[in-house]
């Protein structure tokens, strides 16, 4: 019953990857591993508070508690990710391959007096990896992986027999040639994903399993040795997998999502880095009743300066659109700033602050969903729903030798929303009950680790 609400946060950062909600150490020196590798173990004891473990709106009465999270992690590669890229050379190198594998374990344990928040504990943890076998050369094969098992409270007071515990997989081949002097490039290739629910309740929470296959193609010309244009088009098919057999009935809809991009990335000044997109999207729910489809404007707008090489800010806008599992899909406008500064005396601190509207589009109605009697707040009618997310997320780490590093780490995530779902009263229920959208959380975390 409360699928259509509960799913609504699952997801809510939109990109934001599972590896980035386990906290790790900075990588230290490393050890050598052949002529060009680099190998990083790490472990970190954490602990720390939750001010919203069940992420309740203030009518709800919030739940706080204590946590202690120990975590694990190995790296190896002979290149480093930023933002899931691997920073690989633009010109022809004379490596065979170059490669980033990292994969990271965790468990956390609420300390708590109540059963329900003490059964939460769970384990979560995966890997990442990217490859770019023969780079920058005529023929270029790349391959990147992101697969992570993620244990998360539901959205309401529940023990472990419900909750958002998933697996989340995202991988793409690539194939690009580069014909000519190589300025050019053109680059072809196949996505998949795959997002499946744990939780031993399947009543409701299997409707959110799907799975997403897709295409994506891209030719760039690099007219500078640091700068390019590009032109880009993907499309994704999404379709759900254990969901019901009649279409407008109960389920979440089959989609299929269109992007066409172009634009510029690349170095604009001697310190300055500019990514520019600007496209369409398109969504099409051809399946469900009541519409509606996607079909606007879409872009992005980012800004990095690098004063010295031990600083960097960065600053971004969006619009993107997404398949949703509350809805149909969902559009951001956003913008985050971001820095990150390595201190004399070795400090690492990074501070983030993001804001996006976000608007749900087409509701389930008591047509699709028997159990929903209706919805109250702003675009109740149009079976929409509007939230303003803003994300705060602050770190410092002080590396102690050469093996040793302490921090401390602050997240607050705000979604505010005036928005509420009511439910068709179940047997010897005088009213049915509500889900009162929007929370505030708050995450404070101290990190012991022994890393190389």
């Amino acid at each position: 019953m409360l699928f259509v609400t509960l799913l609504g946060i699952v997801l809510w950062g939109g990109g934001t990857s599972a590896r980035a909600s386990i906290p790790v150490a900075e990588d230290g020196e490393g050890i050598k591993v052949g002529q060009r590798s680099t190998f990083h173990p790490g472990f970190a004891l954490v602990s720390g508070v939750d001010s919203n473990v069940f992420y309740g709106a203030s009518e709800e009465d919030p739940q706080a508690a204590a946590f202690i999270s120990p975590t694990g992690w190995l790296g190896i590669g002979n290149r480093q990710v930023r933002d899931g890229l691997l920073m690989k050379p633009p010109e022809r190198s004379a490596r065979l391959a170059d490669y980033s594998l990292r994969a990271v374990m965790n468990f956390r344990q609420y300390l708590a007096r109540q059963d329900n928040i003490r059964q939460q504990a769970r384990i979560s943890g995966g890997g990442i990896l990217r490859l770019a076998i023969l780079p920058g050369r005529r023929f270029e094969i790349d391959l990147d992986e992101d697969f992570f098992r993620t244990a998360q409270p539901s959205n309401f007071d529940a023990g472990s027999e419900f909750n958002f515990n998933r697996i989340d997989h995202n991988g793409t081949l690539r194939f690009i040639g580069r014909p000519g002097g190589g300025r050019v490039g053109i680059g072809v290739g196949y996505n998949n994903q795959l997002l499946r629910f744990q939780s031993s309740d399947e009543r409701d929470i299997a409707k959110g399993n799907r799975m997403i296959n897709g295409t994506q193609t891209e030719v760039k010309w690099r007219f500078l040795p640091k700068s390019s244009l590009f032109f880009s088009y993907d499309f994704a098919w999404s379709f759900y997998l254990d969901c019901c057999e009649s279409i407008g009935e109960g389920r979440n809809e089959d989609n299929y999502a269109h992007r066409i991009r172009g634009g510029f990335r690349g170095q604009v000044l001697r310190k300055v880095a500019l990514d520019a997109t600007a496209g369409w999207g398109f969504g099409y729910y051809r399946d469900d009743p009541n519409g509606p489809s996607f079909s606007s404007f879409i872009g992005h707008l980012g800004l990095d300066y690098f004063p010295t090489l031990r600083t960097n800010p960065h600053l971004s806008g969006y619009r993107q659109f997404q398949d949703s599992l509350l809805g149909n899909y969902f559009v951001d406008n956003g913008a985050r700033l971001a820095a990150r500064h390595q201190w004399r005396w070795r400090m690492y601190s990074t501070l983030g602050v993001g804001v996006a509207g976000r608007r749900y589009a087409g509701l389930p109605t008591q047509q699709e969903d028997e159990s929903i009697e209706g919805y109250v707040g702003r675009g109740a009618r149009e079976f929409r729903r509007e939230d303003v997310l803003f994300v705060l997320d602050a770190k410092i780490e002080q590396p102690v030798k050469r093996i040793w590093s302490f921090g401390l780490q602050y997240d607050l995530v705000v979604d505010s929303a005036n928005f509420v779902t009511t439910f068709v009263p179940q047997d010897g229920d005088d009213a049915g009950s509500r889900d009162i959208a929007g929370f505030t959380k708050h995450v404070i975390m101290l990190l012991a680790a022994v890393r190389i």
